[in-house]
């Protein structure tokens, strides 16, 4: 009996090892970190909100979101709302789209029309970054935890 529950918890051992590596060859290559490739892709997606390349208006995001999102601005009359928990806020009706939109419809309409440059590509990396640094800006305060009666 003993031997058995030794062969049990060897082969939970070895599962647990392969679920955190990917054996590829001879190679073995652990999984990526979740939180550092959110981060890798708020960053990138930084990059591309500062990048003029974006567009051929010479524009950027920047141009129209005050502070890389993170105050109110303004372009003539229009105001312009920070990121303050975008990514909550969608899907809604957008006034300058005169329909309802998702963040990344959103994000490519500012693309196609301020910036003068061509639609991201709906499950490209480029609009998965940008929308991920758009809502990474001002993201929503956690909730706090219920506290239980008497402490």
């Amino acid at each position: 009996m003993k031997a058995l529950l030794a062969v049990c918890i060897a082969v939970v051992c070895v599962a647990a090892v392969v679920c955190a590596q990917t054996i590829q060859g001879d190679v073995v290559v652990s999984q990526p970190d979740p939180a550092d490739e959110l981060a890798a892709s708020v960053a990138r997606g930084k990059t591309l909100f500062d990048d003029p390349r974006l567009g051929t208006s010479g524009m950027t995001c920047g141009s129209c979101h005050m502070a890389g999102g993170t105050v109110d601005g303004g372009m003539g009359e229009m105001k312009i709302r920070a990121f303050d928990d975008l990514s909550s806020q969608f899907p809604k009706y957008w006034t300058m789209s005169g329909r309802v939109m998702t963040l990344d419809q959103a994000v490519n309409f500012c693309v196609v029309n301020p910036l003068k440059g061509t639609a991201l590509a709906w499950d490209s990396q480029e609009l998965t970054d940008l929308v991920a640094y758009c809502a990474s800006v001002k993201p929503a305060a956690p909730v706090a935890e219920p506290t239980k009666q008497g402490e």
